[in-house]
């Protein structure tokens, strides 16, 4: 039965218990580290979409902007081509007098 000896656990070393202070507080320790690491990154990735979501709405006014310039662009060529058309070639709009 020598094998089956039983530690006498009422009565605790101070070694053990310096031992196992010392791990719990070290433990902690990283716990805590481990948590304050991820509110950080949790934190920074609102930062970022908050970023994000500005730079997204001023892509979108930009966008609007161009579309409307496009639009009146659009106008002005269809405009100018139609005016064109009615031109007689030499640069100048149509006279509405004949010269012979």
């Amino acid at each position: 039965m020598s094998g089956n000896r039983k530690r006498n656990t009422s009565e605790p070393r101070d070694d053990d218990d310096d031992d196992y202070t010392t791990k719990r507080r070290r433990n902690n320790e990283a716990v805590n580290r481990t948590r304050q690491k991820k509110r950080q990154e949790e934190n920074d990735t609102a930062e970022k979409v908050d970023e994000l979501k500005k730079e997204n709405e001023a892509l979108e006014r930009k966008v609007e902007q161009l579309q409307k310039e496009l639009s009146f662009l659009k106008e002005m060529f269809m405009a100018y081509a139609k005016n064109d058309g009615n031109n007689d070639g030499n640069g100048q709009p149509p006279s509405s007098t004949s010269s012979s």
